[in-house]
């Protein structure tokens, strides 16, 4: 067995042998709502991504079965176990560690907007090494290639969620929700930001790609990062949840029907821009190779149609240059991370078809920033 799944397999063992049998047996009644019954056997799984992240420090299946009234009953709750940061330990941080605990534990995603779902939590449990453990309901979802009308309806279906925050809805006033995302994203990937930009412009490898204009937009639009963030937070504001993209939507046929999502990793929950969330969805969707740079550009369009559609059905009939300049403003300060990602995959190998993916990501980002600048202009 190669090193990494033994890893894998002692990671899950430990995780295993930390379960309370008693802790998991009431949090199974509560699944099945009942409080009778033993619980016969239960297995734990890793799910997920294998790597671990700041604040993650892994999400298991964990499932079993009960015998309640003489009947075998099966359930099943995800285990999502969230580290301790003295790194991310301030609420204003994008990724404070704490944040989707205190989602949860809030009660805020019960009364989210018609046809949105979010998991039910089961049990918060702080554990005597500074993590915590969310036990969280497995919301069933068919995994699917994404289609164009897949991005068309999520798009617009997050157009409506942001209308109702847009039309009165109350704002979260909780002190842990974010109100500064992108300003607090682009402070942070800064400060890991190994090289800087203008000598790695004159290396010859940047003449060889025909990068050298691409670096001069960077370069003016990095200047001007503080008046950005600035138009972005003066955009009207609403509630966000900033990690919005094919991994955190669930898909079902049955939701789908009824016109409904399901969203789970509500770590980024923030008030924002309008248009700002949507950018971040282009944005991911792009970097993670779900939507391929060379159809890239017809697609955004068709994001941000679907999801001013979206906020017109629901009733906000504002200015569409604000969800606009939120959209491409979100979607071009990616390039804060993507350009020196770039530019340091050139350092290493610059025949890599990695760096050609990633100039032509932040060509589009690049476009997306002049477009932006002229409605910041206007």
């Amino acid at each position: 067995m190669p090193f990494k799944e033994d890893l894998i397999l002692m990671i899950t063992e430990s995780v295993y042998s930390q379960i309370d049998e008693k802790r998991l047996t009431g949090i199974s009644k509560r699944i099945l709502q009942t409080e009778e019954g033993a619980m016969i056997r239960w297995t734990c799984e890793p799910i997920g991504p294998k790597a671990r992240n700041f604040v993650t420090d892994g999400v298991y299946r964990v499932s079993g079965t009960n015998e309640v009234k003489g009947k075998v009953r099966e359930w099943t709750v995800i285990l999502k176990i969230v580290l301790a940061d003295p790194n991310r330990s301030d609420p204003s941080h994008y990724n404070y560690w704490r944040r989707e605990a205190m989602v949860y534990e809030s009660g805020l995603l019960e009364h989210l907007p018609e046809g949105f779902q979010a998991p039910a939590c089961y049990g918060i449990d702080e554990q005597a090494d500074g993590s915590v453990w969310l036990w969280l309901e497995e919301m069933p979802h068919e995994s699917k290639g994404w289609e164009l009308e897949d991005y068309a309806f999520a798009a617009k279906k997050l157009g409506a969620f942001h209308a109702v925050y847009l039309l009165g809805k109350a704002l979260p006033e909780y002190p842990w929700i974010n109100r500064g995302w992108m300003r607090s994203w682009i402070r942070e990937c800064q400060k890991y930001r190994s090289l800087n930009v203008e000598p790695i412009a004159r290396d010859p490898a940047v003449s060889r790609h025909g990068l050298a204009s691409l670096l001069d937009k960077f370069a003016a639009l990095e200047t001007s990062l503080p008046e950005w963030i600035d138009a972005l937070e003066r955009l009207p504001r609403t509630f966000s949840h900033q990690d919005y993209y094919e991994a955190n939507i669930l898909f079902s046929r049955n939701r789908l029907r009824a016109g409904s999502l399901a969203l789970i990793d509500w770590q980024f929950a923030s008030i924002s821009g309008v248009g700002e969330d949507l950018g971040r969805f282009f944005g991911l969707s792009v970097s993670r190779g779900q939507i391929q740079p060379e159809s890239g550009r017809g697609l955004r369009e068709q994001f941000l149609s679907s999801y001013i559609e979206g906020l017109r059905e629901a009733g906000w009939h504002g200015d569409e240059m604000l969800p606009r300049f939120g959209f491409l403003a979100a979607f071009a300060l990616r390039s804060v991370w993507e350009v020196p990602k770039l530019l340091q995959k050139l350092k290493q190998d610059s025949t890599s078809p990695q760096c050609g993916k990633l100039a032509l990501i932040a060509e589009m980002q690049m476009e997306a920033a002049a477009e932006a600048e002229v409605i910041l202009r206007r």
